[in-house]
């Protein structure tokens, strides 16, 4: 059974705390159907789109969401492919009939035949890798081997071992769910039990164990654009040891840190669309925002202000449009202009 080594500290407490409560915020919200809808596709595009970019995949936001819309791109089949085949892995996910059961070893090989479909010769997708597997950095033009994966004979019994660890966990609820989402990642991950594909599975299994304790925030959270963003900080906070058995017997606290600063800050990033949706007009009434204006505020959480040129690049709507929903954030008193002409700028309207 695996013993994880690491020390709650009283940073990682104070966050799940700031999470707990963000959670409860967003449990009580009244959140407008419609604006439930954007959120958990938007959840899914950033999803979709960083877990991809992560491993290489060169397709950005709006060509992923333009491929979830069905609608027809200029890239590579590969790039297509790969962004298809992570949304039907998450379709399947929310597909089980069983959602609150973690998944088994016979799942976890179907999870991973749906993430590389098409991608790797058939006998990898959905079976273990068959020899050693080794993670290499290119260093000043050498390869330089970073991490070597556990012995493939080993693979089966380590996945069984891991599946009966997370249920042990689950049962005994002595780990606050984040935790056990980051240590689950870490310890999947290092595993590395297929050919090619086990970040984009370990992140989905991560996605899976969060529904299945409710912890999810109704589809809408995103963990995975957090990754991307912080891509470095990401790899060097998995880089506990050169071995598996390095890894599993390192202090991973590091990573820990790293996952629950990732889960707060993607938490909070939630809650500001939530407080938009509950934005009331004069007569108390809630102001409905369509997806072009999502964008624009999702834009102004992160940057503080947004000129139209920026607005154009974030929403990938037209000129005329993008200037129509910038007035209509103003007109709403959600936005307010300042400059003129080209120099426009539109910041936040700060509620007293």
């Amino acid at each position: 059974m695996f013993k994880p080594n690491f020390t709650i500290t009283p940073q990682i407490n104070t966050k799940i705390a700031e999470i707990e409560k963000q959670k409860t915020l967003f449990d009580q919200a009244n959140i407008l159907p419609e604006l439930a809808i954007e959120l958990r596709f938007r959840a899914t595009v950033e999803s979709v789109h960083s877990s991809t970019s992560i491993e290489g995949n060169p397709l950005n936001e709006q060509e992923v969401k333009k491929v979830l819309e069905g609608d027809a791109i200029s890239a590579p089949d590969y790039a297509i492919q790969e962004v298809l085949n992570y949304k039907n892995a998450m379709n399947w996910l929310n597909q089980r009939s069983n959602s609150t059961k973690s998944l088994n070893e016979k799942e976890i090989l179907k999870l991973h035949s749906l993430v590389m479909e098409k991608l790797l010769s058939p006998n990898k997708i959905g079976s273990y890798r068959p020899g050693d597997i080794y993670v290499v950095d290119q260093i000043e033009d050498k390869d330089i081997i970073q991490y070597t994966g556990p012995n493939a004979n080993d693979l089966s019994q380590l996945i069984k071992t891991f599946l009966k660890w997370v249920n042990v966990q689950k049962s005994e609820l002595k780990l606050h769910p984040v935790l056990l989402a980051g240590l689950i990642h870490y310890i999947f991950v290092s595993i590395h039990p297929f050919s090619d594909g086990n970040g984009r599975t370990t992140r989905l299994l991560t996605y899976q164990y969060l529904k299945s304790v409710n912890y999810h925030f109704n589809d809408s959270l995103s963990l995975d654009s957090y990754y991307l963003q912080n891509r470095k900080e990401y790899y060097h906070a998995l880089s506990r040891g050169k071995t598996f058995d390095d890894r599993m017997f390192a202090d991973i606290t590091p990573f820990l840190e790293f996952f629950v600063d990732g889960f707060l800050s993607s938490v909070k990033k939630l809650t500001k669309y939530v407080q938009i949706g509950k934005v009331l007009d004069s007569s108390e009434k809630p102001i409905r925002l369509n997806q072009e204006e999502l964008l624009i505020l999702d834009y102004m959480y992160q940057f503080k202000s947004i000129s139209l040129e920026e607005a154009i690049v974030a929403t990938g709507a037209t000129r005329r449009t993008v200037q129509r929903r910038l007035s209509n954030l103003v007109d709403k008193k959600i936005l307010k202009s300042k400059g003129r002409g080209p120099s426009t700028k539109y910041e936040l309207v700060v509620k007293k």
